[in-house]
């Protein structure tokens, strides 16, 4: 809060409301015409060594008031020894039929790739992960799926892109602590504009680059997968008491570099992990012009002991 303004408030339905809400809470939601069993919500949290997560990804309001299914995606797991915590974004390009396919195909390639990349448990590299053969796994598992749903036997790649196409943000952290107290962690911004950013004592800094911060209005250009990219991986390390986030624009919008009210609203309710059901709820807030899906896997390191 600042001052005497209200910054954040609940609305009489329970849902967060940060800033404006605008009409949102009138939206009465239209079931998704075209994946009637896809879920609007997902959601997981748990423990793992050292580390609390939680994750949701949730049908926006636009796409709840057109019928159109929620194109976000995302996994978290863990290594087959516990020892790195592994999760994935991802957001379908909204103008793509069946991204929503994408996004979940780019998640769960991703996931395995790391998996079978950090196979080696606390002498794993992150330094040497085979970042291009997750890229290449998920240009060729769309590829494939475009095929079967056009019934075609070849396709350019702008015309997969035209149907299925979708951001990635990829990510291991460490679930035991080094010896200096700290957990090794990796970041990759694949394709598109998801992001990671970290909570600490100072507020929240980003790790990748962030699309927008907090305008009214952000650009939606992007160039997603599949296609080929070079990625850029960045390795870290997470002290005890951060939080890393890894979200789609749908959060990264409105809350830019984190510095503005959607930052100070997530800084205080994830100062600690919150009840899993309520972190979707956190996501899910309501403020005027934020109408996308939205998807955030957060990760909290123990504090040191007092």
């Amino acid at each position: 809060m600042t001052g005497t303004e209200v910054a954040w408030a609940r609305h009489p339905n329970g849902r967060w409301i940060v800033g404006d809400a605008g009409n949102q809470p009138s939206v009465v939601a239209v079931p998704p015409v075209l994946v009637r069993r896809r879920p609007d919500v997902t959601l997981d949290g748990g423990r793992v060594g050292m580390l609390d997560y939680r994750a949701a990804s949730l049908r926006g309001i636009g796409h709840l008031e057109t019928g159109k299914p929620r194109q976000d995606s995302y996994v978290v797991t863990v290594t087959r020894d516990d020892h790195w915590l592994v999760g994935c974004v991802a957001d379908g390009v909204s103008d793509g039929r069946m991204s929503h396919r994408a996004a979940d195909l780019a998640c769960e390639k991703l996931a395995a790739e790391l998996i079978d990349g950090l196979a080696a448990g606390p002498e794993a590299d992150l330094g040497t992960l085979d970042w291009a053969a997750g890229v290449a796994g998920v240009n060729a598992a769309i590829h494939r799926e475009f095929l079967h749903t056009a019934k075609v036997e070849e396709a350019a790649l702008a015309d997969v892109r035209a149907l299925m196409s979708t951001t990635a943000v990829a990510f291991a952290v460490a679930t035991q602590a080094d010896a200096d107290g700290t957990h090794r962690a990796v970041i990759a911004s694949l394709a598109g504009d998801s992001a990671a950013l970290i909570l600490d004592g100072e507020g929240w800094r980003p790790v990748t680059a962030v699309k927008g911060d907090g305008e009214e209005v952000a650009s939606n250009a992007v160039r997603p997968l599949p296609r080929e990219v070079e990625p850029e991986p960045v390795t870290l390390t997470l002290r005890p008491g951060d939080v890393l986030a890894v979200i789609t624009d749908g959060i990264g919008d409105p809350m830019g570099s984190g510095g503005g009210v959607v930052g100070r609203f997530l800084a205080e309710q994830w100062a600690e992990p919150p009840d899993t059901i309520e972190f979707a709820n956190q996501v899910g807030f309501y403020r005027k012009t934020f109408m996308d899906d939205r998807t955030v896997i957060a990760v909290w390191v123990a504090p040191e002991p007092t």
